[in-house]
């Protein structure tokens, strides 16, 4: 990504402090992945991608179970039970 990255140096100066403020901003903004430490912030953050991915993917279960329910509750023409209840 920076291999072709050629700016004069007034642009090349004005883009590392940009970049340098959404470094500080990016490493504090989450309470979770906060730390003053790039590569630990680093780590931190792919640790929470991947614990965010497995929780994404958890729910998609969650979601496809509940249509499951909902389908056959729909074949059994509401005669499943329902938080204690049959329905009618």
């Amino acid at each position: 990504m920076t291999e072709n990255l050629v700016l004069a140096p007034p642009e090349a100066r004005e883009l590392a402090h940009h970049l340098d403020e959404w470094r500080k901003w990016r490493q504090n903004v989450d309470e979770l992945t906060a730390d003053g430490n790039w590569d630990r912030f680093i780590e931190k953050s792919r640790e929470k991608a991947q614990w965010q991915a497995g929780l994404a993917t958890e729910i998609d279960r969650w979601e496809s179970l509940h249509a499951i329910q909902l389908t056959l509750e729909e074949q059994l023409g509401g005669v499943t039970h329902v938080g204690g209840h049959t329905r009618q």
